[in-house]
């Protein structure tokens, strides 16, 4: 089987890219940077560069490629995903695999917006789809701490944000299952094994980082900050992944 995978460098990607080789499939890989991989077209989603290419001997597409920063101030995903269906329908792509997020119906965020009229397109175009959502990766709750960690000696975060964090390996494993079956539509949210609040996300955080901070309550008054501690972004009734977010740091923290 051919697949292309769009962000296939990125942290997701590049996952689902190595399981599609190890499991004998051709995975060709999509991306601005794709410099020292194999198989792989340089191009750009928001302009087209080299699309036609990419998606040219492909029997499959799993579009893992985002981009938040030009979401939030320009079409970002939308002009993306546009693109790679024209180009994945002239092609005649047999199915079109779209990875997106939990819980970000009527979420007051704007790249949680972008995010919704890019599956809209997905769900109204040519191409057979299907769509998975899944909760927060761990790598992603350590670059909001990180962010929210740039005063010295503090850790200032929202304490009641909620969140669910799961592997990024196992949604890759979830999104080649997909790949390689049948156009599916909607599938069952993919959602980590725990459910926390930032602030023990962040205690683990410190602790398995050997980093001394103190941790401070960061009131943020905009709205969809609210609907973050009210959980909206979690799936209790799908807790699909096996790797904690303890296991995680366990992993990747050397040892003391």
């Amino acid at each position: 089987m051919n697949v292309l995978v769009t962000g296939g460098t990125g942290s997701l990607g590049r996952h689902v890219v190595m399981r599609l080789r190890r499991q004998g499939h051709r995975a060709r890989i999509f991306s601005r940077h794709p410099r020292g991989h194999v198989d792989a077209v340089q191009g750009d989603l928001m302009t087209g560069l080299n699309l036609d290419r990419a998606v040219s001997g492909m029997d499959a597409v799993v579009h893992a490629a985002t981009g938040a920063r030009q979401s939030l101030r320009s079409r970002g995903d939308v002009e993306g995903t546009r693109r790679l269906i024209r180009a994945a329908t002239q092609a005649n792509i047999r199915h079109l695999v779209f990875i997106s997020i939990v819980g970000i119906d009527g979420v007051a965020y704007p790249y949680y917006r972008t995010k919704l009229a890019a599956e809209a397109m997905v769900k109204q175009g040519e191409v057979p789809w299907s769509i998975l959502r899944a909760t927060q990766f761990h790598e992603l709750m350590e670059i909001f701490l990180r962010v929210y960690s740039r005063v010295p000696g503090m850790t200032a975060i929202p304490f009641a944000w909620k969140f669910q964090p799961v592997d990024a390996r196992e949604v890759a494993a979830k999104l080649v299952d997909v790949v390689r079956g049948e156009p599916a539509g909607m599938l069952e949210d993919f959602g980590g094994p725990e459910i926390g609040d930032l602030k023990s996300i962040a205690g683990s955080w410190l602790t398995a980082r050997q980093e001394n901070r103190r941790l401070v309550n960061l009131p943020v008054p905009f709205k969809f900050i609210r609907q973050w501690a009210q959980g909206v972004l979690t799936t209790p009734e799908h807790k699909s992944g096996k790797v904690t977010f303890g296991r995680y740091l366990a992993e990747t923290c050397p040892p003391s």
